[in-house]
Order: C-alpha cells, then structure tokens, then sequence
C-alpha cells in the first residue's frame, strides 16, 4: 500500500497515459493526413442549391449557402469516420439503402435502351392481352343474401329450378343489393371490384341465354342470366404504340436487372448453410444458388 502512495509512481502512471493519448492523436493525425480528402464539387453545390430551392422556392442566402456546405462536409466525414470504424457492416439499413441505390443506378441505365419499330411490334404480338379492349357483358342477376336466410344456397337452387322451368323472374324472391339487378357493358375488371376475382371470372365463363347458378361472390349467393356480350378486341397498334413502349422498358428493365443479379451472384458466389438448405428444401435451395 505504501508503493501506491509514492509521487514518482503517480508521475510515470500518468506520463504513460499522456505519451499514450499523444502517440494515439499522431497516429490519428497521420492517418486523417494519408486518407482522400473530402471535397465538395459543383455537382455537389448544384444539389444542395436545388434541394433548397425546391424546400423554400427561392435561392439560398451566401449565408445560408455555407451553413449547407458546413452540414454537408460533416455529414461527409462522419460517414467517412463511420466506415472506418466499420460500423456500416452488417447493418440492415445500409446494406438495403445501397442495394436501393444501385438498383436504381441498374434501372436508370435500363431507361438508356431504345427499342427498334420492329421490336416494339414483336413485343405487341407478343403480348396481346396487353392491348386489348376488354370484353363486356350486360346481365341480371337475383341475389340471396346468406347473411338473412337460414340457407341461401338451397334457396338459390330452388329458385333456379322455377326459372327454368317458366322464366318468371318477377315470382322470385330475392334480397336487395347496393349495386342493383342489371348490369349493362361491364368488363371483368369492373365486375372484379365490385363482386370479387371468382365471382367475375366465373360470370365471363357464362355464355348468354338461361339462367345459371348459383354464383358465389362476396356477399351471397346469385343466380345469373347474361343477355348480351362483347368479344375482347385488339387495339391497333397504331394507337397504343406509347403504350407498348412503357411496357417494353419495363420488361427491358425487368430484364437487365435480373440479368445483372444473375452476374453478381456469380461473381462473389452464394452459399446456403445446411440449415437454410433444410429450411428451404433441396430443389429450393438449388435454384436461389444457381439464379
């Protein structure tokens, strides 16, 4: 105890943490020295002039203008000083704001391709159903509510049996709907949004004459007579040739992308434990190795 009380001990204690500070502040300082400086271009100017400007629909003050450049360059070097210390590895949040970047960089160069007259032509006959004008169908219909009757679908059968039998629609009784009885020139999509996917799509499948039924939509049941339909059309290509553009980029873009996924994933390689292997079944496993 009496070795700790003694002065000289307490000096060279703390010359060593004073030697140690400045041998770690010089290093730092000769390693800040060696690095890439960071600068501030007129791109850089450029981008922070029209980031205000857009904000407060004026130009920045000279005053103003250096409080940017100020906030910039210490958001530079902290980010830089972030790497360093390696605290951007394995965050979630940069790694998927980089991919984000880049994804944007691989979609922008996408945009770059231009397609010949003969190759937007191909992509319209190849895609019809893209450029088309829908087909329509104008129908009645009797609805049984299964929410107020004991047993809809045994009324809806029934009441299927009687119409088929004299077409008096006028003695069936069935429940009220929002969207009424009849329905004139509605395509598939319109019907869809109304009644949902399966019930549209199994009304298009009804050819028109005879009621038929019972049709299951989102609120019951309902029997279903189409008195009129119109053939899908194809549009000329002449008036939807902006439009078989934006989905020929699209596509394109679609494709560059995976193209390039596919290149990067075999330039670093991808291995899979055997636990994620297991998790996600050998056939699975094979091909998210492979793509």
């Amino acid at each position: 105890m009496t070795l700790l009380r003694e002065p000289l001990l307490h000096f060279a204690v703390v010359g060593a943490i004073l030697f140690g500070g400045y041998s770690w502040l010089n290093d730092r300082h000769v390693e800040a020295t060696a690095a890439e400086p960071v600068r501030i271009g007129e791109g850089d100017l450029r981008w922070l002039k029209q980031t205000w400007s857009s904000q407060w629909l004026r130009e920045p003050t000279a005053h103003e203008l250096k409080g940017l450049v100020d906030d910039l360059l210490n958001e530079k070097v902290m980010a830089r000083e972030a790497q360093e210390m390696g605290l951007a590895k394995d965050d979630t949040i940069i790694r998927r704001r980089l991919a984000q970047k880049l994804k944007f960089l691989v979609e922008d160069t996408a945009q770059l391709a231009e397609p010949t007259e003969a190759d937007l032509r191909q992509f319209y006959a190849v895609n019809p159903a893209n450029f088309e004008t829908p087909g329509k169908l104008s129908f009645r219909q009797v609805y049984f509510n299964t929410e107020h009757r004991k047993d809809a679908t045994a009324d809806a059968t029934a009441a299927l049996a009687m119409l088929s039998a004299n077409g008096a629609v006028d003695s069936i009784e069935g429940d009220g709907l929002l969207f009424g009885d009849s329905f004139v020139d509605t395509d598939e999509l319109a019907l869809s949004g109304m009644f949902g996917a399966d019930f549209a799509r199994e009304v298009f499948a009804l050819e028109p004459g005879g009621w038929r039924g019972p049709v299951k939509s989102g609120y019951g049941f309902h029997l279903v007579l189409v008195t009129q339909r119109t053939a899908t059309a194809p549009k000329p290509f002449e008036t939807v040739r902006d439009a078989v553009l934006a989905e020929w980029r699209s596509a394109k873009q679609t494709e560059l992308s995976r193209e390039y996924l596919v290149e990067l994933r075999n330039k670093y390689g991808v291995e899979l434990d055997d636990s994620t292997k297991a998790a996600l079944g050998p056939g699975a496993a094979m091909n998210v190795a492979a793509q």
